[in-house]
């Protein structure tokens, strides 16, 4: 792997990706549309020069911003994953696709790849049907795509807006906050771990099509969420519970990952407790 394209490369994780792999020497064309780019103009993709690997991070992500716009995800996370699609089979590069909890009930066990799928939320689905584009280029054009499951991420510079920075941000500051329930579980997992098994998987002989589980191993429950949270920054959080869950969500999700663990012999290395605690750090 000598070059690499990023779609979404000023997000979240595609910062952090192009910076870890510039770090390793790898030459790294960025695609956003903070520089003018648009995934779902195929034009777009005509001059992008040739390059080993795409990790198509692009998207209209998450459960608010999904259905904020319904009808601009579904455009974004299928067409914009199309015209990548296009563009890997005409370099010959190898497409890596992040995806999310995509698993049919019970949500209590521990999922793995070859578990039956079946999704509620606008997000979610949009990113199966992602899955299944991948597969279908695989299997008939031939690209070598990879899709990642991955849980929910976390870590310095996040976007203010997702859950984690949110309660931090209240938490630290001493404001109240409103929140859906205290037993809702989710599986937390460090952007640095991500990235790591993001570019070690990129790197890996994989079979074209197949899936892969990136986790932390344990589920954590909001409650204890809030109350690591306060503990770490030395505050009482000021914290009240619904008892309602956001509409057509699941409250848990819990991941295998014993197929990662195999195949590249990876699992995170930074637990909850030090993530957070350097996280808060980086705010004082």
């Amino acid at each position: 792997m000598k070059s690499v394209l990023i779609t979404g490369s000023s997000g979240f994780i595609g910062k952090h990706l192009k910076n870890e792999l510039v770090k390793k020497g790898i030459r790294v064309v960025s695609f956003d549309r903070k520089n003018g780019l648009d995934l779902t103009n195929p034009r777009d993709f005509v001059d992008l020069p040739k390059t080993d690997v795409v990790f198509h991070l692009g998207a209209v992500s998450g459960y608010k911003d999904s259905n904020a716009d319904i009808a601009l995800a579904y455009k974004v996370n299928l067409l914009g994953t199309v015209n990548v699609l296009e563009y890997c089979k005409k370099v010959g590069a190898k497409m890596m696709f992040p995806s999310t909890y995509v698993y049919k009930k019970p949500h209590t066990e521990y999922k793995k790849e070859t578990d039956s799928t079946g999704t509620s939320t606008h997000y979610a689905h949009t990113k199966l049907l992602g899955e299944e584009v991948c597969q279908f280029y695989s299997r008939v054009f031939k690209v070598d795509s990879l899709i990642m499951r991955t849980s929910n991420v976390y870590g310095n510079s996040q976007d203010p807006k997702y859950i984690v920075p949110v309660i931090i941000d209240h938490v630290i500051n001493n404001k109240p906050l409103t929140l859906t329930k205290p037993d809702i579980e989710r599986t937390y997992i460090n952007v640095v771990d991500v990235v790591e098994a993001y570019i070690k998987l990129a790197k890996a002989k994989t079979k074209p099509g197949d899936v892969y589980n990136v986790a932390a191993s344990r589920p954590t429950s909001l409650d204890n969420l809030v109350k690591l949270i306060g503990e770490l920054s030395s505050k009482e959080p000021q914290i009240e519970y619904s008892g309602q869950s956001r509409p057509n969500d699941i409250d848990v999700n819990r991941f295998d990952v014993s197929k990662i663990k195999k195949m590249i012999d990876w699992e995170p290395k930074i637990g909850l407790r030090e993530g957070l605690k350097k996280y808060i750090e980086t705010l004082s």
